[in-house]
């Protein structure tokens, strides 16, 4: 997680945060990147030497939210990753986050903030219509990837086909 400060004013900052997270491939010391995203709008208030703490039943700061609502998406691939639709929950943890964080005026929780945003990916990745995806993610990562450290042919016929679904 990289965060990159353009702009700050005392205790307002505008930066851009780039979250990206790799899950290990059994029987091997190679990883998959899982989840790579340039989160453009992250702006956020935070004094020096001021405690983060995250409450998931209500909205604290941007900063935290932020934070969270990344941490959440990279549970649920990496989970997702080792079981069949394995980050459900990480998932409705993460809308959950994305549901009280939009009664503040920060950009990036609503629809009406571009089709890169953190609304855009909770809503696709909860979506019947990105479930074939989550599949793939199942079938590439667990049933290939994972694998061919037992049965090389069987896991090279899995990821090729997994990808042809994509």
């Amino acid at each position: 997680m990289n965060i990159i400060v353009s702009e700050y004013s005392g205790e307002f900052f505008k930066a851009t945060i780039q979250v990206q997270s790799s899950r290990p491939i059994y029987g091997s010391s190679y990883s998959s990147p899982i989840y790579n995203f340039n989160d453009k709008d992250f702006t956020f208030k935070y004094l020096e030497f001021q405690n983060l703490i995250y409450n998931p039943t209500q909205y604290t700061s941007n900063l935290i939210s932020v934070l969270a609502f990344h941490v959440y998406m990279v549970l649920g691939l990496d989970a997702d990753s080792f079981e069949q639709n394995g980050g459900q929950e990480y998932y409705k943890q993460a809308q959950t986050i994305l549901n009280y964080s939009q009664q503040e005026n920060f950009k990036g929780w609503k629809l009406e903030d571009g089709l890169q945003s953190r609304f855009i990916l909770i809503d696709n990745m909860l979506s019947t219509t990105f479930r074939e995806y989550r599949t793939v993610i199942y079938d590439y990562h667990r049933l290939g990837l994972d694998e061919m450290s037992n049965d090389l042919k069987k896991g090279k016929d899995k990821i090729a086909s997994s990808l042809r679904k994509v």
